[in-house]
């Protein structure tokens, strides 16, 4: 049986951060599917526009050989949709995303549901 990871990001200029990120990821499941931020997110909470749109960002981390699938997050922030679309056996946090886990966990107490995490440390 094969383990589905999902990481989530914006991934705006991908750099070695991300592909070290994306790698580390990848190594603890056999398939790793990636959540990627819409624009509108972005300048929601990081107080900025992305430099790249969403769709551009979502097919350059497709593009990386480490990635099984690349989507688009869901439309409203918060209501994790892409955990029912997507059903990760795990889901793996940047060292910096520690909001989105306070939230992922807030998701989790209300849906009554369990999805284990882990985080990647900084490079």
């Amino acid at each position: 049986m094969s383990k589905r990871v999902l990481v989530f990001g914006t991934f705006d200029g991908l750099h070695p951060g991300h592909v070290f990120f994306l790698r580390k990821a990848k190594t603890k499941g056999d398939e790793l599917v990636v959540a990627v931020a819409r624009d509108k997110h972005v300048q929601i909470l990081k107080d900025k526009r992305p430099n790249n749109i969403e769709e551009k960002r979502r097919l350059a981390v497709e593009g990386q050989a480490c990635v099984s699938q690349a989507l688009l997050s869901d439309l409203e922030l918060g209501e994790f949709e892409i955990l029912k679309k997507v059903a990760p056996d795990l889901i793996v946090l940047g060292y910096d995303q520690v909001e989105l886990e306070e939230a992922l966990l807030s998701w989790m107490t209300e849906e009554d549901r369990y999805i284990p995490m882990q985080r990647i440390k900084k490079l």
